[in-house]
């Protein structure tokens, strides 16, 4: 399974998970600390891709884990939003 496979798989379970737990809640300081954390995720992804891009090997897996969360969050973002 590539790592698009795996990132689109994982969103959409949250997706699915957050539909069921947020109910149509449309609360903006959630969304905001939500925002931040894909901001902090972002961060970290930039950094290990530099380190990459330096010669370090054995970071994508890493990389792979934040890209998802950072999925899984925005589609807790988009069921927020709706």
């Amino acid at each position: 399974m590539g790592f698009m496979d795996k990132a689109k798989e994982t969103a959409k379970k949250v997706a699915d998970q957050a539909q069921e737990g947020l109910s149509g809640a449309k609360d903006k300081g959630q969304e905001m600390m939500l925002k931040r954390k894909i901001t902090g995720h972002a961060e970290e992804i930039g950094r290990l891709y530099l380190r990459q891009r330096a010669g370090e090997t054995g970071l994508e897996d890493e990389i792979e884990r934040l890209v998802g969360e950072v999925r899984s969050i925005e589609a807790e973002i988009a069921v927020l939003d709706e």
